[in-house]
């Protein structure tokens, strides 16, 4: 069983001083390293060019740099409790910047057993989506049942 989870606009989504409460007590950066990610994400602006007209510039409270080296990685290292909260369901996670998949392998007499243990994965991320302020998109998100043709050799 493979699911396909689509997260609205993930890289906006990124709560600054909740990612960087992540990195100092998850991963135990500190000093230097800390004030450097927080200078990267801070005091950024947008504004928006449309038909020759600029919006006034706007701070960005919240996300990571699209179209940067490290926005992708920041994103990944936002959300890598994902990982705790999928192996709890016996699954498997894997990301690719704002793409994850889970998986989770099964014999065909397993495989109701399996589609609850999805269905409680899946609310578990979604919950810990909602409590990260990311959002799970319901409309790209698909599952797709993998089985393969089993050959069985009678003899006679």
């Amino acid at each position: 069983m493979l699911g396909l989870l689509d997260l609205s606009a993930a890289f906006d989504c990124v709560d600054h001083d909740l990612f960087l409460q992540r990195l100092e007590y998850v991963f135990s950066l500190a000093d230097v390293v800390l004030w450097w990610i927080h200078s990267f994400l801070s005091d950024r602006t947008q504004q928006v060019a449309y038909g020759g007209q600029l919006s006034t510039t706007r701070p960005l409270l919240f996300g990571v740099p699209q179209g940067s080296v490290l926005g992708p990685l920041l994103y990944i290292l936002y959300t890598a409790e994902l990982e705790r909260v999928v192996t709890q369901h016996g699954m498997r996670l894997h990301q690719y910047a704002d793409d994850s998949q889970l998986y989770l392998h099964v014999t065909v007499s397993d495989t109701v057993v399996a589609v609850q243990c999805f269905t409680a994965c899946v609310s578990n991320v979604n919950d810990w989506m909602r409590a990260s302020r990311v959002r799970l998109n319901p409309a790209k998100t698909e599952v797709m049942w993998l089985g393969s043709y089993q050959v069985y050799d009678y003899i006679s």
